[in-house]
């Protein structure tokens, strides 16, 4: 695989990119001149914001505010969980060689690894 390959795949995808995003465009337009479809939309920000103001409300119990506490500290252990277990399964195939593990239940496991390029 050479670099001209992957730069031409990058001007592919850049270019596909924007074409997604012009026929979104159009589709966006065809439903903003759509009288039928803004008139339904009106109504649904109005439901929107009648269930926010009632879910605020509801929010303020304690008891709502110490479950959310509760959840907040259960996704921060988690995602801290799997970046250790991202490290630590990069360090095992490169010690082991091998693409599979097997997990707590005696099941095979097969690793996949996701690179892609940031900016």
């Amino acid at each position: 695989m050479n670099i001209e390959m992957i730069t031409k795949r990058l001007e592919i995808i850049e270019q596909i990119n924007e074409e997604l995003k012009k026929i979104k465009n159009n589709i966006q337009d065809e439903l903003d001149n759509d009288d039928d479809f803004q008139s339904l939309q009106m109504m649904a920000n109005e439901h929107k914001v009648k269930a926010k103001q009632v879910k605020e409300k509801v929010a303020q119990k304690s008891v709502i505010k110490e479950l959310e506490s509760q959840l907040k500290e259960k996704k921060q252990e988690l995602k801290e969980i799997k970046e250790v277990l991202s490290q630590e399964l990069a360090d095992y195939y490169r010690q082991e060689g091998t693409m599979e593990i097997e997990d707590h239940t005696g099941s095979i496991k097969r690793m996949k690894f996701n690179v892609s390029l940031i900016s």
